[in-house]
């Protein structure tokens, strides 16, 4: 009998041993390779809270999840950079050809307004050719070396405007090879045009905002927009056909905003004739947003003008009456020549509504002497930056403390 419960007691041990030993591997190594999201769905419910509680709890989960879903309306950015005129002629050509080489070699002229002329766009006034088809010139008729171009794009310009007084300096041929030039230096070109089914206009779409750039010209040479020249069939003029046929072609683009390069007014006048305050309205009662005025060499004021179209809609446009010059030689008129504007603009889309942000640096073309020789150092500053120098003139120095003040002044009136 005793024999028998020891059996039995042994029995009973190993069987507890065993179920002992299967809980342990079950815990212990079973666990390690059961996958995360199983181990998951096994947690133990979470106690049963009571109904207000519940539904509070709840109320608030749909709430942040509903907060978390809602999705911001996508925002866009873009930046346009708009200079005046541009053109190489005087000592700003002869400094820099090297009689070796037999080419020109230019120095980083636009080196200390590189945080401005950079942009999505970047826009200049060209008021010359590149064609090898006549000699380089710098007066009468403006031919500038293919050199100049890596000038302007070491400042970042993509697009020239090229409805200039000087465009057909070197006939259609030079305006062809111009164009050609410019687009192998990946430069756009608008204001003319090659062929009766071509725009001379263009839409630039940067980052989702579609901005249209339009260029006339209401100055020329007489030998070029006489009674029968057929020049104007390379050009847009400015009058009201084409301001209306060039503008309804952006419109039907659907442009975000508008540009428009006028070449018009009187040379080294500071003063607007009552025919650019006439075109201005005529641009914008079509759908101009900014108008940029060049030709005069000379800064003229800017203004925000309003006006009624067709169907008594009020439009509304900002008027830089002119830039005056951005990079060249030129005194004629004393101090004038050496000073112009630059506009900026910041562009934001959200919802389909644009939101523009306009910012002006006036800039000096610095002209400094070189030592032991008659030939100049050109650089482009900011105004501001020269009021404290001691190698620019005190005459230059007054008026840009004048045109800083004017500019301020001037720029309260577009806000």
């Amino acid at each position: 009998m005793r024999k028998l419960l020891y059996a039995l007691g042994s029995f009973i041990i190993i069987l507890l041993i065993g179920i002992n030993a299967l809980f342990y591997y079950e815990n212990m190594y079973i666990k390690k390779y059961i996958p995360v999201s199983e181990e998951i769905y096994r947690k133990p419910q979470q106690p049963t809270l009571p109904k207000t509680q519940q539904n509070k709890n709840t109320s608030a989960k749909n709430n942040s999840l509903s907060v978390k879903l809602k999705t911001q309306p996508k925002e866009y950015k873009a930046s346009v950079f708009m200079a005046g005129d541009v053109f190489f002629n005087g000592y700003l050509l002869k400094s820099y050809y090297d009689r070796q080489s037999q080419n020109y070699v230019f120095g980083d002229i636009l080196e200390n307004v590189k945080d401005i002329t950079y942009a999505d766009l970047s826009i200049f006034k060209f008021d010359s050719v590149i064609s090898d088809n006549i000699p380089i010139s710098t007066y009468g008729k403006y031919n500038a070396p293919k050199e100049v171009l890596n000038v302007l794009k070491s400042g970042g310009f993509n697009l020239a405007v090229l409805s200039s007084s000087h465009i057909f300096d070197g006939k259609v041929e030079g305006l062809q090879k111009t164009i050609n030039n410019l687009k192998e230096a990946k430069i756009e070109t608008v204001g003319v045009k090659l062929s009766q089914e071509d725009h001379t206009s263009k839409v630039f779409d940067i980052n989702n905002i579609r901005i249209g750039v339009a260029a006339f010209t209401k100055e020329f040479s007489s030998v070029y927009l006489g009674g029968n020249s057929t020049y104007k069939s390379f050009v847009s003029i400015l009058d009201k056909d084409e301001i209306q046929n060039e503008l309804e072609y952006l419109k039907g683009l659907n442009c975000d905003i508008i540009i428009a390069y006028a070449n018009w007014g009187v040379e080294n006048s500071n003063s607007v004739r009552f025919e650019q305050k006439e075109f201005a309205k005529e641009l914008i009662k079509n759908g101009v947003d900014i108008v940029i005025g060049t030709h005069t060499h000379t800064i003229q004021p800017f203004e925000k003008v309003k006006v009624e179209d067709e169907s008594s809609n009020v439009k509304e446009g900002i008027v830089f009456y002119s830039l005056g010059n951005f990079l060249c030689d030129q005194t004629v008129i004393f101090p004038y020549n050496r000073f112009g504007l630059t506009v900026k603009l910041d562009l934001v889309k959200k919802e389909d509504k644009l939101t523009k942000k306009i910012s002006v640096e006036p800039i000096y073309i610095f002209r400094r002497s070189r030592r032991n020789a008659s030939y100049y150092d050109f650089i482009v500053l900011k105004a501001k930056d020269i009021l404290n120098r001691t190698d620019v003139k005190a005459s230059y120095i007054r008026y840009a403390k004048k045109l800083l003040e004017d500019v301020d002044k001037w720029g309260k009136t577009v806000q």
